[in-house]
This record gives structure tokens, C-alpha cells and sequence, in this order.
């Protein structure tokens, strides 16, 4: 994004322009390139004419330099930079404007005029550029020279680039150079640059300054003086149509294909440097109105849209009807809206042919009207809403973006807003809240996303009517989670709010803030009647001792209810559900007498296995949510405290309250020491022997991680073929080879027959059917790619198994160019429930 611009003024109707090249078409990908390299700022953000010069990616000035590098008004270095902070000369912004004019036919003619200027050579390569842009009255000289290699600075700049869109000196209010500043302020040149008056100008400032003058509007004078807007047959014509012949047209696609681009007047071939003016989306334009700029060879060049707001109307459709019956009647307006001759439909940005469908009352649309105001398009969408984004991942020609609302698939065609303003894929981020429309072959064809954050302190909750309410920074907010009784008081929370500040999720500070369960110290075996309002109560209540989580402090809680009574037990961990301050219900309650059932055998920064008296051993993954006890059980005297992941040792004693297979909390007592057994796996690739006076040693050499090593084995691996997936588990320490009952081989060519459902959250890979197995990805699981004649062996990632089972885009199968996994199980299992997965190989049909 831009930064935002020291205004002069605070008229500005100019927006940023994100330019974005046309439809860009890739080779189909290969196993390999899967392992991708992380970037967002794939094929998605990079326009199809050129390739983006490498000292602007990513940076505001981007934008800018691959419009006008399209347009041939300015050109980046042979090494392949564009030097954005170098500074321009006059000479070389003569060349800019003129170009940008469309007068380099009239640079070329004047290339060997005498020129006005005392200091200007016949014949350089900037004279033409020169003498043209003096006649147009564009620049000026200084006491008869022009000065073509002087620096230039940010004012002349823009008074060069006001003067190209029709304005003149003489009518501009104020003196030099704010008559000019204003001006240019006005039309909006300024919009994202950061304003520098009085410092030379660098390439990069004249690329933007440069772009933003394309899209406003050109002026003329009358005789006496009058400003107007240049017309040519009632289109407004911006500085950009200079550039070639425009007509007006209505648009009937969202892409380009094979070429063209399709109107109601028929199809157009495209120009290889083809864009969209406004940072726009032929998806954003569907149905409107466009002035459509074809470049000397008749290819379009350019499509702006020319829809007026005042002839977009956004309402609902009053009372079941048709659509194709020639009026349309809605609840906004008293009259009906005739639908013109040729009128187009889309539902969900996709082109629907008028029919016999009946849309019921209440039903979205937004009419496109034409200037008699008459309905030329008609445009039904049903919004996916409030979903938040939990991450985005980039495949080779699309990417996919992971929410609470299900996953969307997106691409070049993809239109992305972000707070209002037209943005890229690369810049939205996990937590947006966002709003989408997919189309009937399940590509989102627009996102808007929110980014609207509020942290502080929960002051308060409740509930107003049926809308739940949280209450932060002293500003009470609306709330679309019926958990806002969970929040803790007086603890800090982040509210993330969509487009019109509802909260659609939260996140605590910490995860012991964010958790329901208590530490229970004593329950009373005996009722008795209690105050309420200052009044003995008829009913007897049970009084509870207990440790919260999110106060960190030791509370005294009631309960009337008996089967709370005789859920809990002294010394236990439960969530419990409070209601007026009262306990309710309990779940999940685990005495801390167990704990010393579970040793903690191995931990990392990601899972924890614990080993029981008959060494028994499970597995829990442990995420930035697991909550970390310390509990000294002295009876009524037993302490509770909060630890860090960090505090826990291999040894500890503790107990574990997961959720499938995370852990939702984990409760320490003592400390200690084990060690963990080496297990190796990785795909075969050859066994050889070695013979010695003292006997014959065995080895067998694996590929793990794209990387050989040598194992050696008690004897040679029966029925193993190239790339098969083994598995070694040393079963006697005492040996120095790994023992033939602890190597398994698993066939590689045994492919899961049907997608599985990958969580991108929970790192889970579930196998179709009912009850199939769930596999939990861990620090420890490793990828593969091969292709399925055994070819192109490579380093998988998890996104790759993304990839092969997304089933939006159908993926998987057994047909070419589809995805098939293999996979086999590692060591651990997760909370009883869920298998490590081992090797993960991802098998490419080429």
C-alpha cells in the first residue's frame, strides 16, 4: 500500500491505483514446484507483460513502474532494475510527458527541428522530446535555456503533468508554485505520494505522479476562460486516452480468454500489455459501462469503467418474481425499473442467460443502469460473510485462502479489497475478517476484507435484545459469538471486527485468560442456606474453593445444584459454567491425584509423551493455546501456579485434559530425567553387506530428508523395493544395528485411494470413510514428492499434501496430472486417538 499523502486540500476523488496486468497464462505445475517457496507475491502480483524490475517489488512505487512500463512511457535497466531513488532529469521527463500525451509522433518529426532552447543540441536523443513538449506549452526554459541534464524539482514536476491534462498558468489561483500545488492536489497527483516540494525528484515520485495523472480527467478553456471537462460523444476523456482510440462499451466477462475480451457488442483481441485502469478487476466491472482504449493495431489496450455511481443501484427485489419479464419491481423504489433490450444477468459474477427461474422476495441485487436509466445488467450475489482468515497458501497458479468460513480458492482474476481500497492477495493476512463470493466452480471471485483490531481490557458483557455484547476501551461492540460470558473480566482481550465493527472473534492475551477450566480446591460434602440480595435463601447451597485460570487467584464460588456436587471432588480440574455467579454445570473433571499416572518422556516445543507405570506411552500435540500448571497437592493447602511451556521437563509428573489430539492443559508436580529411543525413517534406496574375520554386518543406505545415510541392520531387509517407505526402531540397546523385528516396510505404490481432509489448523490428515484415521503432523514427519514413474524424487512440504487433497479443484486421483499420498505411521499416537504421520509421499500422475 501507499503511503498516505501530505494533502494540500482535503478534496481528493482520486484513489490509488493497484495496476495489475491481464490474465496470465502458466504451464501446467509440476511435482516440484509444489514446494513452495512461501512467497504471496506469486503469479498472482505479478503483471503478464513484463517482469516487475526487482528493486520495486513489494515496495508503493511498484504499481506505478509496471503501468507505465506497459505503456512504453518508462523503461527500467538492462540489469533489471528500476533505481526508484535515482533522481530524473528535465531531458528525461520531457521524453515522460510526451509519451504519456501520446505525442511521440510528434517528438520523432521535431527530432531534427532547430530548438528554441540556446542549451538544446540538433540531433540528441531528448530533442525531439524537447521542441514537442515547448510546443505543446508543456515546459519552459530559463532566460532561453532548457538546462535538459539538470535535476528537476517535485513543483516543476507536477506543473509539467497539470499543464499535459489542459490547465494553463494564467487561469490557476495563488502565486508560484502553489497555483500549480493546489491544482495538481485537486485532481488528485498527489494521492499516495509522499509530497517533497522543494527536493529534486527521483524516478520513482514521477512514476507515481506520472500514473495518477493518466486517470484524471483532461480540461479545456473557452474563450472566456471557462473550464470544462473534455467530451468526446458524452465520455469524459482521462489523460490515458491520448493514448489511442476509446469507444464506450458494456462488459459481459470477468477474464480474459484465448485473447479476448468479450462486450455486449461483441469480442476484442487484448494487447499483450493489456491492464485494467483503478486498480480494478474485470470481475469488479461486470455489467458496467467502460471506455475501452485500443491501441494503434485495434487490440485493447486499456478498459476503464465509466459506470456512474449515480447508476449503480444496490437493493432487494420486492415480492417473487422474473427476471426476464421486462420490469423489475424493489422494496427501495415506488416505480418499477424497465430492463433494456440485450440487459445481462449475472449471479455470483457468473454470466446466466435470462430463464424461467423465479427470484424470491428479499433476494440481493444491484442494478447497472444505462444513461435513460434502464436496467443493462442485473447482478444476484449471495455474500460468504464474517469468515476470519486463519492462513493463505500459494500454489503454483492459484492460492487458497483457509478461514473459519471454509477455504476459498483464488486467482489473477480474483478481485481483493482491503478497508475500501483495491489490494492483492500478498496483502492480507491471517485475522482479516473477510467477506466473499464464490462462483458455481468454486473460485472466489471477490474478497473483501476487513482489518480492524481493538485490544484492551473486557470492562464488561452482556447481552442487548439477541445480540451478545462486549465491552472494551470504554466502547460497548456487538458480538457474534454467544461466548462473550467466557471473557474474563478485567483481562485483556483483541476483537477483530468486520466492515461495520461487529466483533466476529476474539483472542486472549495469554491462553490461560482464554481458558474455562478451574482448579478445584474443596467442595463442601454438606448444604446450607446462604445471603442473596441480603435475604437467607430457601434453597441450600454447596461452597466451592477453587483456583481460576484466568484471574490467576483463589475464589469462592456456589452451587445449588447436586449433580455439580457430585461431578467434583477436592484437589480436581474441571470447566465449569457459571450463570449469575452461580455454578451450573461441570465438564471434564480429572482428579490431580492422577497425576502421578503420566511421566513426561520426551517433550519439544510441539508435542509431549508421557509414559505410564506399565510404560505404556501417549502422545498430545501442544499448541500456543495449552495451558501450563504448577499444583502442590497439600489438601486444603494445595497451590496452584501458572508455568511456561518452558518450565516443563522430561521427568515431570503431570496429567493432560486434551481435546482430540491437543492438550488443552497440562498440570505439573515433580521433576526428572529420561531418555527417548532413536527411531529413523525415509524411503529405500539400497542394501549392501560387508564381510570381516568377525562376521558379515548388514546395512541398508535411506534417502531421509533428500539426504543418504547408511543404517546398519541385523540382516537384509526382505521385499523392499526402490523408494519403499522403511521404518528402523532399535528393540535392544545393546546391539549396534537395529534388530529385524524392528524394521517395517511400506509399499509406495500402496496409494489412499480417496482425498482426505487436510486441517490446515490442527495439522490433521484425515482418511475418507467413516472412522478413518487421523494422522497428526508433527516436527518429526517427512515429505516427499515423487512422480509415479518413480522420477523426480524432492523434499515435500505440508502444503503439498494442501495441494494434492484439495478437492475444490480437484486434485486428486488417479488421472493425469492428479495427486495420490502415501503414508505411514511414525511412532507416537496422540491422545489415544490420532497417529503421528511418519513419511508423507505425495505421488504426481505425469
Amino acid at each position: 500500500m501507499r503511503k498516505t499523502s501530505n494533502s494540500l486540500s482535503t478534496q481528493n476523488s482520486q484513489q490509488p491505483k493497484v495496476f495489475r496486468g491481464g490474465e496470465k497464462k502458466v504451464m501446467k505445475k509440476s511435482l516440484v514446484s509444489l514446494a513452495l517457496a512461501g512467497s504471496m507475491l506469486s503469479a498472482l502480483a505479478v503483471p503478464a507483460f513484463a517482469a516487475t524490475p526487482s528493486d520495486v517489488v513489494g515496495k508503493p512505487v511498484q504499481t506505478a513502474v509496471e503501468e507505465l512500463t506497459a505503456l512504453g512511457i518508462i523503461n527500467g535497466y538492462a540489469d533489471g532494475t528500476f533505481k526508484p531513488d535515482n533522481t530524473i532529469t528535465r531531458a528525461e521527463l520531457a521524453k515522460v510527458v510526451i509519451v504519456a500525451t501520446g505525442n511521440q509522433s510528434a517528438a520523432n518529426l521535431m527530432a531534427n527541428t532547430a530548438p528554441s532552447f540556446k542549451d538544446v543540441k540538433k540531433g540528441a536523443w531528448y530533442t525531439g522530446y524537447i521542441n514537442a513538449a515547448a510546443a505543446k506549452g508543456f515546459i519552459q526554459g530559463y532566460n532561453g535555456n532548457f538546462r535538459p541534464n539538470d535535476t528537476i524539482k517535485f513543483e516543476e514536476v507536477t506543473a509539467i503533468l497539470v499543464r499535459a491534462l489542459g490547465y494553463k498558468d494564467k487561469y490557476l489561483s495563488g502565486s508560484w508554485p502553489y497555483n500549480v500545488l493546489l491544482q495538481g492536489d485537486e485532481v488528485g497527483l498527489f494521492d499516495g505520494v509522499e509530497m517533497a516540494n522543494g527536493t529534486n525528484a527521483t524516478r520513482g515520485v514521477v512514476a507515481e505522479l506520472t500514473e495518477n495523472s493518466l486517470g484524471a480527467n483532461l480540461v479545456q478553456y473557452n474563450a472566456d476562460g471557462d473550464l470544462s471537462n473534455v467530451k468526446v460523444k458524452d465520455a469524459e476523456q482521462l489523460l490515458i486516452n491520448k493514448l489511442g482510440t476509446s469507444t464506450s462499451e458494456i462488459l459481459d466477462v470477468t477474464a480474459v480468454t484465448d485473447g479476448k475480451i468479450s462486450f455486449v457488442s461483441g469480442d476484442a483481441a487484448v494487447a499483450d500489455n493489456f491492464f485494467i485502469t483503478g486498480g480494478k478487476k474485470l470481475t469488479d466491472l461486470i455489467g458496467h459501462s467502460v471506455t475501452v482504449l485500443k491501441n494503434k493495431d485495434g487490440k485493447v489496450l486499456a478498459v476503464t469503467d465509466n459506470q456512474a455511481s449515480t447508476k449503480i443501484v444496490s437493493t432487494t427485489l420486492k415480492g417473487d418474481q422474473l427476471l426476464n419479464d421486462g420490469t423489475l419491481t424493489t422494496k427501495a423504489s415506488t416505480t418499477d425499473y424497465k430492463v433494456a433490450d440485450k440487459a445481462l444477468l449475472f449471479v455470483n459474477t457468473d454470466p446466466t442467460d435470462f430463464d424461467t427461474k423465479t427470484y424470491t422476495d428479499g433476494t440481493d441485487v444491484q442494478l447497472l443502469l444505462n444513461a435513460a436509466g434502464d436496467v443493462q445488467a442485473i447482478l444476484v450475489t449471495k455474500w460468504i460473510p464474517d469468515a476470519q482468515i486463519s492462513d493463505i497458501v500459494a500454489y503454483t497458479n492459484y492460492s487458497v485462502i483457509n478461514s473459519s468460513g471454509g477455504s476459498f480458492k483464488v486467482d489473477a482474476t480474483t478481485s481483493v479489497t482491503l478497508d475500501g481500497k483495491a489490494a492483492t492477495l500478498a496483502d492480507l493476512k491471517a485475522d482479516d475478517i473477510i467477506d466473499v463470493i464464490k462462483n458455481k466452480a468454486g473460485l472466489a471471485t471477490k474478497v473483501v476484507a476487513t482489518r480492524s483490531v481493538v485490544t484492551g481490557k473486557v470492562e464488561a458483557t452482556g447481552k442487548v435484545g439477541t445480540d451478545f455484547t462486549v465491552k472494551v476501551g470504554g466502547k460497548t461492540y456487538v458480538a457474534a459469538f454467544d461466548t462473550v460470558t467466557k471473557l474474563s473480566l478485567d483481562s485483556e482481550y483483541t476483537l477483530y471486527l468486520n466492515k461495520d465493527s461487529k466483533a466476529i472473534a476474539y483472542k486472549a492475551a495469554t491462553a490461560a485468560a482464554a481458558t474455562d477450566y478451574y482448579v478445584v480446591y474443596t467442595v463442601a460434602t454438606k448444604g446450607a442456606p446462604i445471603l442473596i440480595d441480603n435475604q437467607l435463601s430457601t434453597d441450600d447451597y454447596y461452597k466451592i474453593v477453587y483456583y481460576s485460570l484466568k484471574d490467576s487467584a483463589k475464589k469462592v464460588a456456589y452451587t445449588k445444584e447436586t449433580a455439580v456436587v457430585g461431578a467434583l471432588t477436592d484437589n480436581s480440574i474441571a470447566q465449569l459454567t457459571f450463570k449469575d455467579g452461580y455454578v451450573t454445570e461441570v465438564k471434564n473433571p480429572k482428579q490431580l491425584a492422577d497425576v502421578k499416572l503420566a511421566k513426561v518422556d520426551s517433550i519439544s516445543g510441539t508435542r509431549i509423551t508421557l509414559k505410564d507405570n506399565a510404560d505404556a506411552t501417549t502422545t498430545y500435540v501442544l499448541d500456543g493455546n495449552t495451558v501450563y500448571l504448577k499444583v502442590t497437592d497439600k489438601d486444603a493447602d494445595s497451590t496452584v501456579a501458572t508455568l511456561a511451556a518452558s518450565d516443563v521437563k522430561v521427568g515431570d509428573y503431570v496429567t493432560v485434559s486434551n481435546e482430540g489430539a491437543t492438550a488443552k492443559f497440562v498440570v505439573v508436580t515433580t521433576q526428572g530425567s529420561v531418555a527417548e529411543l532413536p527411531q529413523v525413517q525415509g524411503l529405500f534406496v539400497n542394501q549392501s553387506s560387508v564381510n570381516s574375520a568377525s562376521g558379515t554386518a548388514y546395512y541398508v543406505t535411506l534417502n531421509v530428508n533428500n539426504e543418504e545415510k547408511t543404517f546398519e541392520v541385523q540382516a537384509p531387509i526382505a521385499a523392499v523395493n526402490k523408494y519403499d517407505v522403511v521404518t528402523l526402531v532399535d528393540k535392544d540397546s545393546k546391539n549396534a544395528y537395529y534388530e529385524t523385528t524392528g524394521v517395517s516396510v511400506a509399499n509406495h505404490k500402496t496409494l489412499i485411494a480417496n482425498a482426505p481432509t487436510v486441517d490446515a489448523s490442527a495439522k490433521t490428515i484425515t482418511l475418507a470413510g467413516v472412522g478413518g484415521t487421523t494422522y497428526v503432523v508433527t516436527e518429526n514427519t517427512k515429505f516427499y514428492n515423487i512422480n509415479a514413474d518413480d522420477t523426480g524424487l524432492a523434499v515435500g512440504y505440508f502444503n503439498d499434501v494442501r495441494v494434492a487433497a484439495d478437492t475444490v479443484s480437484g486434485n486428486y486421483g488417479t488421472g493425469k496430472g492428479q495427486y495420490q499420498l502415501v503414508i505411514v505411521d511414525g511412532k507416537d499416537t496422540y491422545g489415544n486417538n490420532f497417529k503421528e504421520a511418519g513419511v508423507v509421499v505425495v505421488v504426481y500422475h505425469n
